[in-house]
């Protein structure tokens, strides 16, 4: 391959360097959502799932009995572990139901399904609170390169008089270098983080149907 005339080992670096620089230049510049500051996912921030957006059967709002129920409660962590393949959760979800008495099964499953909607908004509120205080240092780091950027100049106009000043530029443009690949690194594990609470939110609904389904009312 023959190499661009004046081309200087090290200058694809270079330029992958003042790409992510650009780039998170950008990231500091963007406006933050005024209702949602540290929300940095596509999809709309919804704080909490409510049974109206995917149940139709009787309310549960108040219903907490669950908690003193120490079989519905290991069935529960059960069903909600993104880990258990939905099948498997399903098929741990029909043995349990009909192990209950028919004349009870409803009101267990209904009770049920309070439990599943609860754990399932503790497990959810945890994740958003992560994906917020990644984007929150997110922000702090690319304040802290943009600062770093800036200083850079000044280093090199005081390193070319000064060959003390060379050593504190080599330092310098070492830390600049690190925390740009590090913030592209990071940035580039935020899609993946953002899909987690459509997981989630997509199993609640899964489950919903699923326990409804059992239901005679």
């Amino acid at each position: 391959m023959t190499l661009p005339r004046g081309f200087v080992p090290g200058q694809r670096l270079i330029r992958t360097a003042l790409w992510i620089a650009c780039g998170v230049a950008m990231f500091a510049a963007l406006p933050a959502r005024p209702d949602q500051p540290e929300w940095p996912c596509v999809q709309r921030r919804v704080a909490t799932l409510t049974a109206a957006q995917m149940w139709d059967g009787p309310d549960v709002a108040a219903l907490t009995s669950w908690q003193d129920d120490a079989e519905m409660e290991r069935l529960i962590k059960v069903l909600v572990s993104r880990a258990n393949p939905m099948e498997n959760a399903t098929e741990s979800l029909a043995q349990w139901a009909r192990a209950q008495p028919e004349s009870a099964r409803d009101e267990k499953l209904k009770t049920l399904f309070a439990g599943v909607l609860k754990t399932i908004n503790d497990d959810r509120a945890v994740v958003l609170a992560g994906i917020e205080r990644f984007q929150h240092r997110q922000r702090q780091l690319a304040e802290r390169i943009q600062g770093q950027g800036a200083a850079l100049g000044g280093l090199r106009a005081r390193a070319a008089l000064d060959e003390k000043a060379k050593a504190e530029l080599t330092a310098a443009e070492d830390r600049y270098n690190w925390d740009t690949r590090f913030f592209a690194e990071r940035q580039e594990s935020l899609p993946l983080a953002c899909e987690i609470p459509v997981q989630i939110e997509q199993r609640a609904f899964d489950l919903a149907r699923e326990i409804r389904a059992l239901m005679k009312d």
